[in-house]
């Protein structure tokens, strides 16, 4: 079963896998349309090009966030599974790391 955390963890990762790129291809995807009016044969190859290249980018770029969506969860699942197994060793490093903070959060002011 999949707890409310690994899929926020996935879903999270997916945006930010999607935000940028998906920004870059609208923004090829405009300049494309942009030149759409422009009649020269050159023009016309290389939007055609573009366009092809684009519909590449996006079906990889959405491969690419299913992938990241997928590592995140199996990360979320393995560190759930080492916390329950073992909570006094997590209760263990939490204070050190703590203590650590608290030490150099303490020097410093």
């Amino acid at each position: 079963m999949e707890s409310v955390s690994d899929s926020t963890i996935a879903h999270k990762a997916e945006r930010l896998a999607n935000g940028a790129v998906n920004s870059f291809l609208d923004s090829v995807e405009d300049l494309t349309n942009a030149l759409k009016d422009i009649d020269s044969p050159d023009i016309a190859r290389v939007r055609t090009k573009v366009k092809l290249a684009l519909m590449a980018a996006q079906s990889a770029a959405s491969d690419a966030a299913s992938q990241i969506g997928g590592q995140a969860r199996h990360i979320g699942k393995r560190t759930d599974g080492f916390v329950r197994d073992n909570p006094w060793q997590v209760i263990g490093v939490a204070a050190v790391v703590g203590l650590a903070v608290g030490l150099v959060v303490g020097r410093r002011s």
